[in-house]
């Protein structure tokens, strides 16, 4: 076995890839101080299977991959690849069985190790264990503590090491550690083994002991299901008895739910016949009521004739006692007159017949105050009844006296105000008077003015004329100067705004940001691989319709077009050998397989083919078409709903929501997120504005 070649990439100070292929004859690597030579050997040390950061002259396992410097980024990953030549494993036993064959082969063994602190091993391009690494090397000589590297200080230690240590070199270059490891592995799984079957028999003896509990839990499982089946059999009768005995009390529940109705519907005619009578005395009681008004109506008529007929009777008492006062000086005329019995007999008789008459009219009047006092002692009991009304109208004259007091105040305001008023406008007609006065001198200065005026006022108007009409042209000039100014100033904003806006998006375009890193990197020029561009680069999709063909193409934009199934493997292997990530290609040669004849119609009204959405700019147009898929575009939510249920194709929405059948649907993005098709139709309409403006 001998070292044919050596890659390395990301190691220590190899930023870039680098191979030293150690043809015949290489014996040594010569170089200058600091050139990588010792990297070299750390290099060879680690893909072996160094897990010892000091021992590749670090503080931890990170510093082996590149952390940049000046002029270069930091790399992400560090590995390192190891050709070995005529490499001995054995085969299949011969024929006969005692003899095993020894080929050789060409290996190549590959280390990684990632920022993010993922490992990997790799023998001839396969994932494998670092146990696999050793022991393929395990009896070459070759190791991270093999005797086949010797490092700086090595030979001093090997010679100052305790003598089992020694030990282990000289079984290592004899080939004794290889078949020593594998006993060491037999004997760990004799060992384990021997643990399985004690654990095995303690298990059963567990099992054992525990056997006859589970009998007797097995019997008690079997009469809890008979008991069971008993118990769910004497429920169902029960159950039965139950719904007989509630079927009977429904029905009888139902009987009396009918009577209560019936007695409802009399309570209700009752109710009705009670609310007749109701509305009948509700009549009765408003007559009453208009009754009572005229009751009390002929009260305060009768009490106003009761007022009337008192003072009546005090105007006749008061003429009585005129009249007895009279009798009395009649009497003392009578006495006084006595001595003059014959003069004034003739005037005694007229006298006498004034005292009858005086008699008749007290009679009368006497009978006439026995009848008021009759009518006085009738109207005092009515009086008595309309007390109560006459004190609630009193009341309300009250009231109506306090609200005359108020309008009376306000009336007396509203004079002191008019006084006020009164007063204010004798003072303007005084100042009217002086105003008039000064008016008329102003008037004859006026007109002396005017005939002075009149001979510069024909001068001054033609010179204000024609100043208006070069000050109306001058703003008029100013006025679309500096419009046109300010449109200038809006255009040259809004075109370097677009500007601006379009140098942006093209960046992002050309840089092609919406893409994943496995497509950005086969689309850049370093690549090496043949391409046509991505799909989304041979599409232009109407305004509008951007995100519905982005929701339901994805990832299919960022595919590659390739013309042959090679270029496409020779681009996944370079995505695998740099770790970019998941990439897809699009073979555009080939035979195209016939397209189905015929194109069914649309499930309902309104919804269209997506594909009539977009226009193929570039590539082989049949080919992009049968990748885009025979999809249905449906103007609103509603209509895809209805539309997938009919259809077995997907269903797109505008917002990018897709139906695939009647019970599958996704869709949804980030407000901020942009499409690489919207962005495109973003450039597209920038541009058209700029060459506009």
């Amino acid at each position: 076995m001998r070292l044919q070649k050596l890659q390395i990439a990301g190691f220590k100070s190899f930023s870039d890839r680098a191979e030293l292929a150690f043809d015949r004859g290489v014996t040594a690597i010569v170089g200058p101080n600091g050139c990588g030579k010792s990297n070299v050997a750390d290099a060879i040390v680690w893909v072996l299977g160094e897990q010892s950061a000091k021992s590749l002259r670090g503080d931890q396992m990170m510093d082996v991959i590149f952390n940049g410097s000046e002029a270069r980024k930091p790399t992400s990953a560090a590995e390192v690849r190891l050709m070995l030549s005529d490499v001995t494993s054995v085969a299949a036993a011969g024929p006969d069985g005692d003899e095993e064959e020894r080929i050789a082969r060409d290996v190549e063994v590959t280390r990684r190790l990632y920022r993010s602190g993922e490992s990997e091993y790799l023998i001839n391009g396969e994932v494998c264990r670092l146990r696999d690494v050793h022991e393929l090397l395990m009896d070459t000589g070759l190791g991270a503590k093999a005797y086949a590297i010797i490092e700086q200080g090595k030979i001093g230690q090997i010679l100052s090491t305790r003598a089992a240590d020694r030990r282990q070199l000289i079984e290592e270059a004899a080939g004794v550690t290889k078949y020593k490891a594998r006993r060491r592995a037999a004997e760990l799984k004799l060992e384990a083994s021997q643990q399985n079957l004690t654990r095995i028999d303690d298990i059963i003896f567990e099992v054992e002991k525990q056997r006859a509990a589970l009998k007797r839990q097995a019997a008690k499982a079997r009469r809890y299901k008979r008991l069971r089946d008993d118990l769910r059999r004497w429920e169902k009768v029960l159950f039965a008895r139950r719904y007989r005995v509630l079927a009977h009390a429904i029905e009888a529940a139902r009987a009396r739910l009918a009577e209560r109705r019936a007695e409802e519907a009399a309570a209700a005619g009752r109710l009705a016949a009670a609310d007749e009578a109701l509305a009948r005395t509700r009549i009765d009681l408003a007559r009453a009521e208009s009754q009572a008004n005229a009751l009390r109506e002929a009260a305060h008529g009768r009490e106003l004739d009761i007022d009337r007929r008192q003072n009546h009777v005090s105007f006749s008492e008061q003429q009585l006692e005129g009249l007895q006062a009279r009798s009395a000086e009649i009497a003392e005329e009578l006495g006084a007159l006595e001595a003059r019995y014959e003069p004034a007999k003739q005037a005694v008789v007229e006298r006498r017949e004034s005292a009858g008459r005086a008699a008749v009219e007290r009679e009368e009047a006497a009978a006439v105050l026995a009848a008021e006092s009759e009518a006085y002692t009738a109207g005092y009991r009515g009086l008595q009844a309309l007390e109560a009304d006459v004190e609630l109208r009193r009341q309300e004259v009250y009231l109506a006296l306090s609200a005359i007091n108020s309008l009376q105040h306000a009336v007396e305001s509203a004079r002191a105000a008019r006084e006020r008023v009164l007063d204010e406008l004798a003072r303007l007609e005084a100042e009217r008077a002086d105003v008039e006065v000064e008016q008329a001198r102003l008037h004859e200065d006026r007109a002396s003015a005017q005939a002075q005026l009149a001979a510069a006022a024909a001068a001054l108007e033609r010179i204000r004329a024609e100043g208006e009409g070069r000050q109306a042209e001058l703003a008029e000039a100013r006025e679309e100067h500096e419009q046109q100014r300010r449109d200038t100033r809006a255009r040259e904003q809004e075109l370097a705004s677009v500007e601006a806006r379009l140098r942006s998006l093209e960046e992002l375009e050309n840089a092609r940001a919406q893409y994943g890193d496995a497509a950005r990197y086969i689309l850049a020029g370093d690549s090496g691989i043949p391409h046509q561009g991505s799909l989304a680069d041979c599409l232009e999709v109407e305004r509008g319709f951007e995100r519905a063909v982005e929701g339901y193409l994805g990832d299919l934009l960022q595919h590659v077009l390739v013309h042959d199934h090679s270029t496409a493997e020779r681009g996944l292997a370079l995505v695998r050998e740099h770790n970019a990530g998941r990439c897809g290609f699009l073979v555009t040669g080939g035979e195209l397989q016939a397209a189905p004849e015929g194109e069914p119609a649309p499930p309902i009204e309104g919804v269209v083919p997506l594909v009539s959405l977009v226009r193929v700019t570039a590539g082989p147009a049949d080919v992009i078409r049968r990748a885009i898929g025979s999809a249905w575009f449906a103007p609103s939510f509603q209509k895809a709903t209805l539309a997938c249920s009919l259809t077995d194709r997907p269903v797109v929405t505008p917002d990018g929501d897709v139906f695939t059948g009647a019970h599958l649907v996704y869709g949804g993005a980030r407000e901020e997120s942009r499409g690489i098709l919207s962005t495109k139709g973003e450039i597209k309409d920038l541009r058209d504005r700029a060459g506009a403006t």
